[in-house]
């Protein structure tokens, strides 16, 4: 698994993708992705590098021949959307072999790049005391320091609940991504707040290999990591059974609320490479493409 959040080869595999949502877009702002508001506009707005799978017509052939680049005009039909990533850093996060809260910061760095290099509006939101924190939005690829600064400055350390401080928030109609391992019994009324403040809404559930699939036996002492209360346990294969058919409900019942209120969502195990999740879980999902 990787060590580094950054590295070269992992900012060349992201230039190719783009955020798949079907939300309304805010009006009066230039972006890479289509609005869907009615309206037959077509006034120039702004340019933006050419990406793989662009289309060819609106290639500015004239800025090409003065800067050896190639353009693409953007149109007033073409709206920026405001993104924002909840990143889950409860101290439940920092737990697995491959840490959970590694792989969510590798995540967050992957969508908020794709996003500021769409020229989409980026903010990212920590849990801190009973509070959220947030970087304040960014766009663009100059921003990305910045985004990797803050993401390196996080500590997963937190025993107060993300989903409860969502929603002493309001947010502007645009896109919130939440990752996180969902420990919480507030998921569904978040997301209720949430599809409330018109966002479309991408769940990203992370989860270790040693929650997805357990193989601890014998007597153990079992130590929650945010309120330190210990239980001692004997496990046996009746228990481990038990506790996969428990998982199998609570993985049943997230899922059930992302179709009630037409979240993408997607499970990642921390054991799986970021290409994996990147090329197989985001894009099966729907929510790259």
């Amino acid at each position: 698994m990787e060590d580094r959040l950054l590295d070269s080869d992992f900012l060349k595999k992201l230039n190719g993708f783009k955020l798949n949502t079907n939300i309304i877009l805010n009006k009066g702002y230039s972006g890479e992705r289509k609005s869907k508001s009615k309206g037959d506009s077509v006034e120039f707005s702004d340019f933006r590098e050419y990406t793989p799978g662009d289309d060819f017509r609106k290639i500015d052939w004239n800025a090409y021949g003065r800067f050896e680049k190639l353009f693409i005009k953007l149109f007033m039909e073409e709206r920026e959307s405001l993104i924002n990533i909840f990143l889950d850093s409860s101290k439940s996060m920092d737990f697995g072999e491959f840490n959970k809260s590694f792989i969510s910061k590798k995540i967050a760095l992957a969508l908020g790049y794709i996003g500021i290099s769409g020229l989409d509006r980026v903010n990212l939101y920590t849990i801190e005391g009973e509070n959220l924190q947030d970087m304040g939005y960014i766009k663009g690829k100059n921003s990305l320091n910045r985004l990797i600064g803050y993401l390196d400055n996080i500590k997963f350390n937190s025993i107060y609940d993300l989903f409860k401080s969502i929603e002493k928030k309001t947010y502007k109609r645009g896109i919130s991504i939440i990752i996180s391992d969902l420990f919480t019994e507030n998921l569904e009324d978040t997301i209720k707040y949430l599809s409330y403040m018109n966002q479309s809404i991408i769940i990203i559930h992370v989860l270790s290999k040693e929650e997805l699939k357990p193989k601890i036996m014998g007597d153990v002492r079992l130590i929650d990591s945010e309120t330190l209360e210990d239980k001692d346990i004997s496990i046996t294969p009746k228990i481990l059974d038990a506790y996969n058919k428990n998982l199998d409900l609570y993985l049943n019942n997230v899922k059930e609320i992302s179709r009630k209120y037409g979240c993408f969502y997607s499970l990642i195990s921390t054991e799986v490479s970021m290409d994996k999740i990147l090329f197989d879980n985001l894009i099966r999902t729907g929510i790259l493409r």
